[in-house]
């Protein structure tokens, strides 16, 4: 449990705390524009898939020369730390760093292979993801705790999913049950550090 307590120690943003917590990196969905297909949401059918290996063009622990050639996304020119976020005009959220490549990638209206997305309840996420990706502990106490839970991908053993709950910050045992998926990232695993 300790471990996974020390994932959020020092993050910035509270609405995202747990998700930037597990490489550091600051993340922001939106700011991008939705390029000429426009905006994709959940009536339009356009729900695209999240993972194993990453979203659309992109896949974590890609080079940023590589993500900037899908034409889709381009690297901020300043430094203003060692890990940022963009939106790009796919409206995908890309986590990158100089040391790491794309260490994140999270959009609206996104599923994993295994069906969860936003929306889904704990108990679906429960089904598709039985225990946290560190091995310890139960997906409950995560959830209680931070209102997020770190599962493994399926398919790709550097990485991992940070589900964030609508209930930030932690929750009430009794209230695990009824939560629902805020948000889901695809991450590089947290050992792997900006």
């Amino acid at each position: 449990m300790y471990r996974r307590m020390g994932r959020v120690l020092g993050a910035t943003a509270a609405a995202l705390m747990a998700v930037v917590a597990v490489t550091g990196c600051d993340i922001t969905i939106g700011g991008g524009s939705a390029g000429p297909a426009g905006p994709v949401t959940a009536d339009s059918g356009n729900t695209r898939t999240l993972g194993p290996e990453g979203l659309g063009p992109f896949k974590v622990g890609m080079t940023l020369d590589q993500a900037e050639a899908t034409g889709q996304w381009k690297r901020r020119k300043e430094t203003v730390g060692a890990c940022m976020s963009d939106t790009g005009s796919s409206g995908i959220t890309v986590g990158w760093s100089g040391r790491l490549g794309i260490s994140s990638l999270t959009a609206d209206h996104v599923r994993t292979p295994e069906g969860i997305g936003t929306g889904s309840t704990f108990a679906e996420v429960k089904a598709a993801y039985h225990r946290p990706v560190d091995g310890t502990g139960t997906l409950e106490e995560d959830a209680q705790l931070m209102g997020t839970v770190w599962t493994a991908v399926p398919g790709n053993p550097k990485a991992m999913y940070a589900i964030l709950f609508n209930i930030g910050g932690g929750m009430a045992p009794d209230h695990v049950e009824g939560a629902t998926v805020r948000l889901v990232a695809l991450k590089l695993k947290a050992e792997q550090r900006c």
